[in-house]
């Protein structure tokens, strides 16, 4: 099997991988048998979630497709700096009834459990 992807694909296109959008089983087949690189993306997903729908999207398609996964990503901020950001964030939190976010969430998406299932 040729690793080339002009070689694999008759449409050299790529399916972007949306997080939290529209990338979903249904897409990525039916870009990878139109001829593209159909792509599920995978980010804020449990490992079972992605597992399910790789699933769905086999039953789908018998072509290639991509899984995209957000890789861990190192503490680089400075927890100080984050405060203040946060202190200085909280009156438009208030205004837009809304809650900050919180800064040490997501830093793996569950990288380590997502590519045991990609690599099974």
């Amino acid at each position: 099997m040729s690793s080339v992807p002009t070689d694999l694909f008759p449409h050299p296109i790529v399916q972007a991988p949306m997080a939290g959008g529209v990338a979903v089983p249904p897409l990525a087949a039916a870009v990878s048998e139109a001829g593209g690189l159909g792509f599920l993306a995978a980010g804020y997903k449990t490992a079972d979630g992605m597992y399910q729908e790789i699933k769905q999207l086999r039953g789908l398609t018998s072509r290639p497709f991509g899984v995209n996964l957000f890789l861990p990503q190192p503490e680089t901020a400075d927890p100080a700096a984050v405060g203040v950001y946060a202190h200085q964030l909280a009156g438009e939190a208030t205004w837009y009834e809304t809650e900050l976010g919180d800064p040490d969430s997501g830093r793996d998406d569950g990288y380590d459990a997502k590519l045991a299932v990609l690599l099974d």
